[in-house]
């Protein structure tokens, strides 16, 4: 026969293993659902990002305001799934590496054997838009919070010669070798940016922010600095030929082998002694 203390113990243990066990059985269902949970949210993203990749593929003046829709849908599915955020960093990479501008071909035949004076001075076209669709993907990679163990985003050898980028934030951006010359990149951000060998040339980077870029070798030829934060900006082997930089901001900037020549510095037109500066004159006399 059980004795009375020794039934209540039993009891008392039964009721704990009782509780353990629901205990247990709650926790499995519950994890149960969560995985259940996740597995269709996933499922969810998966077919949101099957179904953006096919409208941003959708080709046609026509189909820009699906690309558009694509474009924003994948922005939101990077906040909704990290692991996608790479994989879609590259798509809208590569869509604005493959679609951003195609060269300007010239289509006027000289009159005669000679050039006309007035044809060695004609003004140069203004900045071009960019396609909404280009810009839209500019900017989405533009609002990215890059982490410091992310690789840049690949825009490299790029053609956006003559785009209006006023304002962009190109941070952090991997630029280097891009066709970027005659843009209107005025109080632009490049902080950071890899502009290595890329053509600037008669670009306008007036107010711009270029703090800590690489723009070693690249071709700044008649480019407009005015005002702009080059603070420990790599210019090593840079040609700045001819550019405007009045009030630019230069410290700690590394200017080892870079071509100065006829540069617009403090309102003189040449720092380099003996440079011959004909014919800069004219591009120079606005200040623009």
């Amino acid at each position: 026969m059980v004795k009375p203390g020794r039934l209540q113990q039993l009891v008392t243990v039964g009721s704990i293993v009782s509780v353990v066990l629901v205990g247990l059985g709650l926790y499995e269902t519950n994890r149960a659902n969560r995985e259940q949970q996740r597995l269709a949210a996933q499922g969810q993203i998966t077919e949101r990002f099957t179904r953006a990749i096919e409208q941003l593929g959708q080709p046609g003046e026509e189909k820009v305001d699906v690309r558009l829709g694509a474009i924003y849908a994948l922005e939101r599915i990077m906040r909704d799934s990290v692991d996608d955020q790479p994989a879609i960093i590259d798509i809208l990479a590569a869509f604005v590496r493959v679609h951003a501008l195609a060269p300007v071909v010239a289509t006027r035949e000289p009159t005669s054997d000679l050039f006309e004076e007035n044809d060695l001075f004609e003004e140069a076209p203004g900045p071009r838009r960019l396609p909404v669709d280009i810009k839209a993907a500019l900017t989405v990679l533009g609002r990215l919070d890059l982490r410091r163990d992310m690789a840049p985003i690949d825009l490299a050898n790029v053609y956006l010669a003559g785009a209006d980028l006023r304002g962009a934030d190109l941070s952090g951006m991997d630029l280097s070798g891009a066709d970027l010359s005659g843009a209107d990149l005025e109080y632009a951000r490049l902080i950071d940016t890899k502009l290595r060998s890329a053509n600037l040339n008669g670009a306008s980077l007036a107010f711009a922010t270029v703090s800590g870029a690489d723009l070693g070798g690249a071709d700044l030829g008649d480019a407009n600095l005015l005002g702009a934060v080059l603070i420990g900006t790599d210019l090593m082997a840079a040609n700045l030929n001819g550019a405007f930089l009045i009030g630019a901001n230069l410290t700690d900037a590394e200017l080892l082998t870079t071509t100065l020549d006829c540069a617009v510095i403090s309102g003189r037109w040449s720092p380099v002694e003996g440079a011959d500066c004909t014919g800069w004159e004219w591009r120079r006399d606005t200040g623009n």
